[in-house]
């Protein structure tokens, strides 16, 4: 049977004497209650142009509603049986290095079986990547995303002229202001005052597209981030000590200490929604923004104790009054419990108790 995908066609598939998939790029999206979001960027990727074969990796993340059913449906109208591999709690999650994997598949639905977090979900799509062999590239892609036709291409011609570049960040945009630019490919960020710059952030796309690509980024936009694959494989996974925010920090840092670079591709435009999964001040739900609050503020204790130990507890000191003040003059009282158990709990974990 042919391919239902118009975006995989047959001849630009390389084989070896295996059958397998040789120098494919693995998309990877990652879902928590948000099915609608993901088929949503998953309809973009069939509209892409690609130059290698690819793969979509999708992880559910334990979600628990029917996201699981709503993007198996999805890929069964846009794929034939042959083209789809499922797992449920897959081996590899736990670090098998997954030598009964024979093929490498357009499309891949894991079960992840429980919510593992930012970091842990995609560490599970990362894992079934590695086992396989396959692949050259990953691109990490948050589900409420949006890209454009030629973004990976653009991604992957980009890393092939410039290979001391182990990861790529993509131009960012505002989903629902198209002239707006969230980011150019990442931020800066300053260790000591715990706040991060995105680099063009809020200025008009067409300024943007005028600037030179050679900016100085500290980490790339956890939300679309395109690896090398060999440097993942010196480096490691992504790190599941952060449930939500730092991951992508964490891991600029470790390249950036092994010698590897960190970069910009223009035109590579990916669209994004934004607060899909931790909610924002607009949406109003306030359970959800007392659940980013006490992980962005425990992740950022996390990662300068890992990076910036030193500095700790001045930084521990100044973000809790930073925190408190800005805090206060939003008339946001309700977010002092999650910052006070976000110091509570990381006070706990160093102290060993």
């Amino acid at each position: 049977m042919e391919s239902r995908n118009p975006i995989f066609p047959k001849n630009l598939i390389s084989y070896n004497f295996k059958g397998l998939l040789l120098k494919s790029i693995g998309i990877i999206v990652l879902n928590w209650r948000g099915w609608r979001d993901t088929l949503a960027c998953l309809d973009s990727l069939q509209n892409h142009t690609y130059t290698v074969p690819i793969s979509l990796i999708v992880c559910d993340n334990g979600s628990g509603d029917e996201s699981f059913a709503q993007i198996l449906s999805w890929a069964q109208h846009n794929y034939t049986p042959s083209e789809i591999e499922i797992f449920s709690n897959p081996p590899f999650s736990n670090g098998e290095t997954g030598e009964n994997l024979t093929k490498c598949l357009p499309f891949v639905l894991i079960q992840t079986g429980a919510n593992l977090g930012f970091a842990g979900g995609n560490n599970v799509g990362i894992r079934y990547a590695l086992a396989t062999g396959q692949y050259e590239y990953l691109w990490l892609l948050n589900n409420d995303t949006v890209v454009d036709a030629h973004a990976l291409s653009a991604l992957y011609d980009y890393a092939i002229a410039h290979p001391n570049f182990a990861l790529l960040g993509s131009t960012v945009i505002d989903y629902y202001q198209r002239d707006t630019v969230q980011c150019a490919g990442g931020c800066r960020y300053l260790p000591l005052l715990t706040i991060f710059k995105p680099i063009f952030g809020g200025q008009l796309l067409s300024t943007v597209m005028l600037h030179d690509e050679t900016i100085k980024l500290d980490y790339v936009y956890g939300a679309a981030m395109f690896l090398k694959v060999d440097a993942m494989q010196n480096v490691g996974l992504l790190n599941d000590e952060y449930f939500l925010f730092y991951e992508e920090l964490d891991y600029a840092q470790r390249l950036k200490r092994q010698g590897y670079e960190i970069g910009w591709c223009k035109n590579s435009l990916v669209y994004h929604k934004g607060s899909a999964s931790v909610g924002s001040v607009r949406e109003g739900n306030r359970d959800k923004l007392r659940l980013a609050n006490y992980y962005e503020n425990l992740s950022t204790l996390k990662y300068t104790a890992n990076f910036y130990r030193y500095w700790l507890p001045l930084v521990m000191v100044s973000r809790f009054v930073g925190k408190s003040l800005v805090l206060i003059s939003r008339r946001e009282f309700y977010l002092f419990a999650p910052l006070f158990r976000a110091y509570r709990d990381f006070i706990r974990h160093r102290l060993g108790w």
